[in-house]
């Protein structure tokens, strides 16, 4: 598994230990932490945009399946570093696929982005939109995508929605919940650009988690839509916060983040028509149990 030590790769790998596979987890622990994983997982430290470092650190063991979560993620940051972003996401993905062959695993379930990919989506997209990435990173994981449709291995794609959940860090895009809690968690104010209107898909972990496990268990190939299908404003997401929290600590007003995609909204019919999977966890309850995971007090 690439990027185990990550937010949604740890999950992953939680996920694997305790229905009894042996996890092996490549990460160069640049934003994933050793603290996430479970010890009986075994860590090897590489950059998978280095082939000959990923085929060191794995040598000439035997897998049978790749899960693929490794990447640089942010979206403002991809615009200023177009190299590092292409080296690790698309070079990184070809380094992967190609190990991958190489020690005989016949599916890679790769973990794409939805918001990224598709764009404004008034109208929350399905797997047929056509994809307009607006930035670097959502180029370089089109490319991504493309690179594992095309290779002789059974390819599963999952496009996420915005995913959230405990162990989520504050520091990378997409982590609005993240970023909320704690400032709820530690008496700060919360700040809103714009007129918080901005919507998103919010999906949690453990459901994200199950995709993965149905992507591996089955005999599923193809692109999928992991999300909601439900968009919430960032105004909404603070009114369910507050009903589960309290009222925030304050709120800072800031101005609206220039080319910020207004409504990102993925939808999930594919996965449940097809019997990959659909999404359980409503919001409220999500927020409840992330903020539990983390030690913020109940209202």
């Amino acid at each position: 598994m690439t990027g185990g030590a990550g937010f949604l790769g740890s999950h992953v790998v939680d996920a694997l230990l305790k229905a009894g596979d042996d996890v092996v987890v490549v990460d160069d622990l640049s934003t994933g932490d050793r603290a996430n994983l479970d010890p009986r997982a075994e860590l090897r430290i590489a950059d998978i945009a280095d082939l000959s470092a990923l085929q060191r650190e794995l040598g000439s063991r035997r897998i049978d399946a790749v899960v693929h979560c490794a990447a640089k993620t942010k979206v403002v940051e991809s615009m200023t570093k177009k190299d590092l972003y292409e080296r690790v996401i698309v070079g990184g993905t070809r380094n992967v696929i190609e190990t991958t062959r190489r020690l005989g695993a016949s599916i890679v379930v790769n973990i794409s982005t939805g918001g990224a990919i598709y764009g404004e989506t008034p109208i929350c997209a399905d797997e047929n939109v056509p994809v307009d990435p607006q930035s670097n990173y959502g180029r370089f994981k089109a490319a991504a995508e493309k690179l594992v449709e095309l290779s002789d291995l059974r390819a599963v794609t999952l496009r996420l929605a915005n995913i959230y959940g405990p162990r989520q860090r504050t520091d990378l895009e997409g982590g609005v919940i993240a970023i909320f809690l704690g400032c709820w968690k530690r008496g700060e104010p919360i700040t809103l650009f714009g007129d918080g209107s901005y919507e998103r898909d919010f999906v949690y972990v453990a459901d994200v988690v199950e995709a993965v496990l149905a992507a591996l268990a089955g005999t599923y190939a193809g692109i999928f839509n992991i999300g909601t299908g439900i968009a919430t404003s960032v105004n909404e997401l603070v009114s369910a916060f507050s009903m589960i929290l309290g009222p925030p600590p304050s709120v800072r007003q800031a101005p609206a983040r220039p080319a910020e995609v207004l409504r990102a909204c993925v939808n999930p019919t594919k996965a449940a028509r097809e019997g990959l999977w659909r999404p359980t966890t409503a919001l409220a309850e999500g927020l409840r149990r992330t903020a539990a995971a983390e030690g913020v007090l109940l209202a």
